[in-house]
């Protein structure tokens, strides 16, 4: 704390550094000059504790100046924190946990994301000050400095979750332990960004799976299970991923909720935000590979089937199949029927074919359910056929002009099963 007395800034050089950041910021200005001045003044020991100051403390100055001088640290501080004077080092230190309830949300969530860095650069273990103002903030009752201390920590969490699981010097428990019980208080919370964060923060530990987060995963699931139905459809989302990432690393504690989920995830799958129902439509492939019995979701298929089918009805923000597949419309009995691009972003991603079109490869609901088509097509073979194909019959036989996003659909979806359901399909090809 003695370095933030120690060294105080100039008048001068808070306001040649700020124009220079202005001018930064500004459409019309020269880069490459601003990129040269800029160089120069980091050859200063102490401009990063400017940088630091005007982010911390320029109150009159604009939000997009100081979120300027962070953003300019953050990148600094990758490449020079370990070179610092301690000075130096603790003087930064103890200015970003003074801003953690910074009034200005952008000027808390740059103070997050260079926290993260530090943390990146030194280890939890050198900056042990940090776990008891994350603490602090989180215990008060005070929004900014809720909000402040939980986006720091959802940055360490994604950034370096592996540092919070280790051993501190002088700490008596490990930051994991600590923290948990927090993020599942705030699941409840009545600040749907405080919601947001905690769960994200969360499951990022999913694929470590850490003892402390193996020894609550009761007290996970039933957090879950509270935030299913949130008003945010963020919260929602992050849910869904949440089933995703347990289906795939740890099963088996799913397993007696399962009938549960899977109704939650249908729904989910029909849900009103895009994003929220192409996470739900991850489960499905993540289920098929998790090897459970397959009679513990075939009772749904005739439920969930449609809803796979509606959600390949084309959208105006996605890409036409026509031209995504311009020399595949629907073969002969002879052809492959399956659509090259329907690989998930998770499950088959390695073996999907390159496409100069980057638009093509852009992974959307409609693709991601015609995956699911296809594995289940894989998994229970003709079975399916009952229920896919009165849909695709009918969507087939509308001629219409209005209705060609329907037939559109409807060959997508026959590609799909063509793989699983080929000896079933035969009788239908001639029509």
């Amino acid at each position: 704390m003695a370095a933030s007395v120690l060294w105080q800034p100039k008048e001068e050089g808070i306001r040649e550094i700020c124009g220079l950041l202005e001018k930064s910021i500004s459409p019309n200005s020269d880069k490459s000059l601003i990129w040269q001045q800029l160089q120069h003044y980091s050859q200063f020991p102490d401009f990063n504790n400017y940088l630091t100051f005007i982010l911390a403390h320029a109150e009159g100055t604009p939000v997009e100046i100081r979120q300027a001088a962070g953003l300019l640290l953050k990148n600094n501080l990758r490449n020079a924190f370990k070179s610092m004077s301690p000075s130096n080092q603790q003087y930064i230190k103890s200015e970003l946990l003074r801003s953690l309830g910074a009034a200005d949300r952008h000027i808390r969530t740059t103070v997050g994301t260079i926290i993260s860095v530090v943390v990146q650069q030194g280890g939890v273990s050198g900056w042990t000050e940090l776990l008891q103002a994350l603490l602090q903030c989180l215990d008060s009752n005070d929004l900014n400095h809720m909000e402040g201390a939980m986006d720091a920590l959802s940055k360490i969490c994604e950034d370096i979750p592996q540092e919070l699981e280790l051993d501190v010097p002088g700490v008596a428990e490990r930051p994991i332990n600590v923290f948990l019980p927090r993020l599942f208080k705030f699941f409840q919370s009545p600040h749907a960004s405080l919601r947001k964060l905690s769960l994200g923060s969360v499951n990022q530990f999913i694929m470590l799976m850490p003892t402390a987060l193996l020894q609550t995963m009761d007290q996970y699931l039933q957090g879950l299970f509270v935030l299913a139905h949130d008003s945010t459809a963020e919260v929602r989302k992050l849910v869904c991923a949440a089933f995703v990432q347990l289906i795939e690393v740890r099963p088996s504690v799913l397993e007696p909720h399962l009938g549960n989920i899977i109704e939650y995830m249908l729904q989910a799958n029909k849900d009103t935000d895009d994003e929220v129902a192409l996470e739900a439509c991850e489960f499905w492939s993540a289920y098929c590979e998790a090897q459970f019995r397959p009679e513990s979701l075939s009772s749904f298929l005739p439920r969930l089937i449609p809803v796979l089918l509606s959600n390949m009805v084309y959208a105006e923000d996605d890409e036409s199949l026509a031209d995504a597949e311009e020399d595949e419309s629907f073969p002969d009995r002879d052809q492959d029927l399956k659509p090259r691009f329907h690989a998930s972003r998770f499950h088959g991603a390695d073996d999907a074919e390159d496409d100069d079109d980057d638009i093509v490869n852009i992974w959307n609901l409609r693709k991601c359910s015609a995956a699911a088509l296809d594995i289940f097509s894989n998994m229970f073979g003709d079975g399916i056929l009952p229920t896919l194909m009165p849909s695709v019959q009918t969507k087939l036989a509308s001629t219409d002009d209005a209705t060609w996003k329907e037939r559109e659909a409807a060959v997508l979806a026959l590609g799909a099963v063509a793989e699983g359901c080929i000896s079933g399909l035969y009788p239908h090809l001639p029509e």
